[in-house]
């Protein structure tokens, strides 16, 4: 009898996970539970992924509807790929498999738990994605998961989202999408979970910092919503959706607290914000009775009467804080700034002073004197102040704003004192060279950056800047291009960078990293070359065509170039993509070996499993597609081995017991035959021609069992 090839690179056998236990749940839980199970259990996949969905719905914690629904979409996905060979659907349904599988649980054991059906479904998902030839570089799948997610497939968009998100571009974005989708699919608690990494990625973005508010806020979270609403108001300068929210969350704690101070204090500070000061101060006259020493419920009177321009009341308030505590540093400053709004800066620099005399480093004050000194002092004269008074910060900033407004020679005598408050700044250097160039003072200019060489001489910037100014003409195309770069406007940095001739490595480099932040790697590589063409000892070089090459699954290529990069620099970055290289290479031999296998070309597919077991000696799916070979080959004995080897490092051929069965039958072996026939029939459970082969030859060689 023929031997069953039981795994090729299209036929997918990823099995069901075990039956979960039923839930306790009632009503119409149980109805759409009950039904989904039935469905399931008549194959009946589309109906029952509908109703596990709905039953998810009711209660997103129910690990019984979970597993359910990742078995239907798996048969789904079996059935898509293997009887209909339709592999865009049946990857559609290996990534909501893997979405549940991975992304939907709250505990990390639980993801822990089906580590062996992730691995499974991700290799059936991989090899669909061959077929219809996916462009897996993170843009596409970022792309696709938009497309998903308007055709309503939330899962499956769910995990190229988390696909896409391993990009660092991407990943603010990606995670975005991830929590919005989880909440779709009833699932707050990790919806609010991926908005919290995607604002650890985009903390500046308020319309994020709002949705992860308003989920903590759902959740009953309120502590941790009170401190997202919080940052959100102190960016949006005033946002009545967060006033409103902040309100709410108070109000509903001083219901159940009617006498703490704090929540009053904070409810007048929200009546403040919202412009309701009569309905303030009746909230901070509450916390004044309850706490009459509380220093911040008089602050804030203090300022609401500054609001209203009720200069006298606000000073008393604040008067009355330093009466106790003479030294309170924010009344001091509330109330300097109330004697600058009134016009009395004479004052209200005494009172900075002051602020400066109890706390030298007091920021804020520091920054109003400046403002009172900016406004009253040329810029060569506040350039002098702030070299004696300010830090070398805030210095640099003034000289940058200068240069930005192109006061050239006041912003090279800024830039100046910086470095002579702070010769570590590196930017300070740089810019005061540009200074000087863009004056044609270009030996300036060369000084300056030899000496920031000096200090610093690895700083890429400092380099690329020397070179620049000295190719003068062309030193200004460079400095152009890198900016265009620096403002993310790749296209023009591309045509900026190969506009300058001669080209230089600088230049290729940056026209490569251009073409490559516009995701044309072709292009990107191609300019890399080049670059190391006229530089083949910079390491970094082969790194970044090999990581493009890998982008691209170019597997050899890849590992070619980061081995070079390895061979230049053995602690570079590459050595750990090489072994991930290394690792997806020996996939694609593997695949391009069971292609060959396939259209009977088994001295070309043998080629390619050795390669692999070369690469990967404990690899079971080229010891099994190499036995088969060997089979057809008749070399049994050699087949009988990779058989062996295949059980020894994989439990997923429960069918390479039955080509051993058949092996040691052809070697008349019986003895070994029938004790791989029973181990075949003690896995296998489908009932099908090679079981009942199996089972009758068990029979027949009963006889020999003993010997």
């Amino acid at each position: 009898m023929r031997k069953k090839i039981f795994i090729c690179c299209l036929v997918i056998c990823a099995g069901l996970m075990q039956q979960p236990v039923f839930s306790a749940q009632t009503g119409a839980f149980a109805q759409h539970y009950n039904a989904a199970q039935n469905y399931l259990m008549q194959s009946q996949y589309s109906s029952a992924i509908v109703e596990f969905r709905k039953a998810l719905r009711i209660n997103y914690l129910d690990n019984s509807a979970r597993i359910g629904l990742i078995n239907a979409y798996l048969a789904r996905a079996t059935y898509y790929a293997n009887q209909e060979k339709n592999y865009d659907k049946a990857a559609n349904d290996f990534r909501s498999a893997l979405c549940y599988l991975k992304i939907y649980p709250e505990k990390e054991q639980t993801v822990q738990n089906s580590a062996g059906m992730i691995a499974s479904a991700t290799e059936n998902l991989n090899q669909c994605l061959k077929v219809i030839s996916f462009d897996t570089t993170a843009s596409s799948r970022y792309k696709r998961a938009e497309e998903l997610r308007a055709m309503g497939n939330f899962s499956a968009s769910v995990y190229e989202f988390s696909q896409a998100a391993k990009n660092e571009k991407l990943a603010g974005d990606a995670n975005i999408q991830i929590a919005d989708l989880l909440k779709l699919l009833g699932n707050e608690p990790r919806s609010a979970y991926y908005y919290q990494i995607a604002l650890d990625l985009k903390p500046n973005d308020g319309v994020l910092r709002m949705k992860y508010a308003r989920t903590l806020d759902k959740l009953g979270r309120y502590d941790e919503a009170v401190t997202q609403y919080n940052e959100a108001l102190a960016n949006s300068k005033g946002d009545m959706e967060v006033l409103y929210a902040l309100e709410r969350i108070y109000l509903k704690k001083l219901a159940q607290t009617p006498s703490d101070a704090e929540l009053n204090a904070n409810l007048g500070a929200i009546k403040q914000a919202q412009g309701d000061f009569e309905t303030a101060l009746s909230y901070y006259g509450k916390a004044e009775q309850i706490n009459p020493s509380n220093v911040t419920t008089r602050l804030n009177v203090g300022t609401l009467f500054q609001q209203r321009r009720e200069y006298q009341k606000a000073i008393q308030s604040y008067d009355s804080v330093l009466t106790l505590y003479p030294n309170n540093t924010q009344a001091l400053l509330y109330k300097a700034q109330v004697f600058k709004e009134m016009g009395d800066n004479k004052t209200a620099m005494n009172l900075y002073k002051k602020i400066l005399s109890i706390d030298p480093n007091h920021s804020a004050a520091k920054a109003e004197i400046a403002g009172v000194m900016k406004e009253a002092l040329s810029p060569s004269e506040y350039i002098d102040y702030m070299a004696k008074n300010g830090s070398a910060s805030e210095l640099y900033d003034y000289a940058y704003k200068l240069h930005q407004d192109n006061k050239i020679d006041e912003a090279i005598n800024g830039y100046k004192a910086v470095i002579e408050k702070d010769n570590t700044n590196v930017n300070a250097y740089v810019n005061l060279a540009i200074c000087y160039a863009s004056k044609n003072d270009y030996n300036s200019a060369v000084s300056t950056l030899n000496t920031a060489k000096t200090k610093f001489p690895a700083n890429n910037l400092v380099l690329k800047t020397l070179q620049s100014v000295q190719q003068d003409s062309a030193s200004s195309k460079l400095a152009v291009a890198s900016q265009s770069y620096e403002n993310k406007d790749y296209q023009r940095a591309v045509q900026q960078y190969l506009a300058i001739n001669p080209a230089t490595e600088d230049s290729l480099l940056g026209a490569a990293a251009s073409y490559q932040a516009l995701g044309d790697y072709n292009s990107a590589i191609e300019y890399y070359k080049k670059a190391e063409n006229i530089n083949p000892n910079n390491a970094e070089i082969p790194y970044y065509i090999g990581y493009l090459y890998s982008e691209q699954q170019n597997w050899a290529l890849a590992e070619t170039y980061l081995k070079k990069a390895v061979a230049k620099n053995p602690d570079s970055e590459a050595k750990n993509l090489l072994s991930y290289v290394t690792q997806n290479g020996s996939v694609s031999i593997l695949n391009e070996g069971i292609d060959l296998y396939e259209k009977n070309n088994y001295p070309s597919a043998l080629a390619k499993f050795n390669e692999v077991l070369k690469k990967e000696a404990n690899n079971a799916y080229a010891y099994y597609y190499r036995g088969l070979i060997y089979d057809e080959q008749k070399q049994t004995k050699l087949a009988i081995n990779d058989y062996l080897n295949v059980l020894k490092y994989s439990n997923e051929f429960p069918i390479a017991n039955y080509m051993l069965a058949v092996d040691y039958d052809i070697l008349n072996n019986y003895k070994d035959a029938f004790r791989y026939y029973q181990k075949f029939i003690s896995v296998y459970t489908t009932d099908d021609e090679y079981l009942k082969y199996a089972k009758s030859r068990i029979e027949e060689l009963r006889p020999y069992a003993g010997g």
